[in-house]
């Protein structure tokens, strides 16, 4: 009887849990995803040079985001502290001048020096 009643129990919650809606916990709230939505109706889309000064701006406020020296550049520690690891890993080659610390502009001669017409593709080195 009381294996009866266990059971029974589980039945009902298993049944509340199928009719539950799974909400997915990563997922922004609705009215987040409205907003991207609207916003991505009202502005047009980058492509070709609008897109390479979106790709150049990105990688720029991120590499002064990693500057916590507020220099101007970077060292291979602060690259790899903020998340430039392939900035680190050719750290040598883009220090031309072994200073120990590279500027942006040494990373887009870098990158030029490598096929990449503009910063846009550091993501790909």
């Amino acid at each position: 009887m009381r294996n009866a009643f266990a059971f029974s129990m589980l039945l009902a919650a298993g049944a509340a849990l199928q009719a539950a809606p799974r909400l997915d916990p990563g997922a922004p709230p609705a009215s987040a995803q409205q907003a991207a939505r609207a916003e991505n109706r009202v502005r047009p889309a980058s492509v070709g040079a609008v897109l390479d000064a979106d790709a150049e701006r990105h990688l720029r406020d991120s590499f002064d985001a990693a500057d916590t020296a507020h220099l101007g550049t970077l060292s291979r520690a602060e690259a790899q502290a903020g998340g430039f690891g392939w900035i680190a890993n050719h750290f040598d080659a883009i220090d031309t001048q072994h200073a120990g610390r590279v500027s942006f502009d040494d990373v887009k001669r870098y990158l030029k020096s490598r096929g990449a017409n503009s910063a846009k593709g550091a993501a790909t080195q």
